[in-house]
């Protein structure tokens, strides 16, 4: 490892040694595979004990920046960052944003839709059977009669990240199905009571229909009565919140 590091506050060594290999690592001078120092090494470089290295080492890990692996080769490795890494980057902090209702539900449903739509166009021309099999598959998942809410609003994800990652452009797919995965969990837990599941089964295969004859409009014009439908529950929802809470 080429880089050079400047002295450190040992308050906070952790931290901050944890900060310089990041940036080492944005910035390219640490490349993707490459085997870091052994502990001791790394202790003698920053002049920290071993503990400290151990928790700046948890610190990287917990980032996704960095892995050990095991036997003779082995080793902590800079990591090379896979879609699921970086989809998981997008997905958790929108999740634990939108369950502090940082977001509102238009904005919410602005950004699934806006998103969608995005992905139609380029699912339309990049879509495999494979694709079609995955959301077909989904909605025959929707339509089992004993499927719990929970596992009908899992499925309710999964079927709108799968329509992402038919774009097979993986920017796009991260982007999207990131995105989805951390605000749609959301949107289902605000309108399971009041949206029936028939109507957005229905929908979802009619998107699908159109996907397959690579009817770009035709599924645009699918997601826009999703979303209006969407809307229409979240209003019923809003009113019946509000007369519940005038009751009591």
């Amino acid at each position: 490892m080429k880089v050079e590091f400047g002295a450190i506050n040992k308050d906070t060594a952790p931290k901050q040694i944890a900060g310089r290999i990041r940036e080492s690592i944005l910035t390219g001078k640490l490349s993707p595979l490459e085997k870091l120092p052994t502990e001791d090494e790394l202790a003698s470089l920053f002049g920290v004990s071993r503990p400290t290295i151990r928790e700046t080492l948890k610190w990287l890990a917990a980032d996704n920046l960095i892995e050990a692996r095991r036997g003779a080769t082995g080793g902590t490795f800079v990591k090379l960052p896979t879609p699921e890494d970086l989809q998981s980057r997008i997905t958790d902090p929108l999740m634990i944003a939108a369950s502090l209702d940082i977001f509102t539900f238009q904005e919410v449903i602005e950004s699934r839709f806006a998103l969608g739509e995005m992905c139609c166009r380029l699912a339309a021309s990049n879509r495999t059977d494979e694709d079609i099999a995955l959301l077909t598959a989904e909605i025959a998942t929707q339509r089992e009669k004993n499927l719990t809410d929970v596992e009908f609003c899992a499925s309710d994800v999964r079927y709108h990240a799968a329509l992402a990652r038919a774009t097979h452009n993986t920017i796009i797919s991260v982007l999207a199905a990131g995105t989805i995965e951390g605000l749609e969990p959301i949107t289902n837990l605000m309108l399971y009571r009041f949206r029936a599941r028939q109507v957005l089964s229905d929908q979802h295969e009619l998107l699908v229909a159109k996907l397959v004859e690579r009817d770009v409009e035709g599924m645009v014009a699918v997601l826009k009565a999703q979303k209006e439908y969407l809307i229409e529950k979240q209003v019923e929802a809003k009113n019946w919140r509000t007369n519940k809470h005038k009751s009591t």
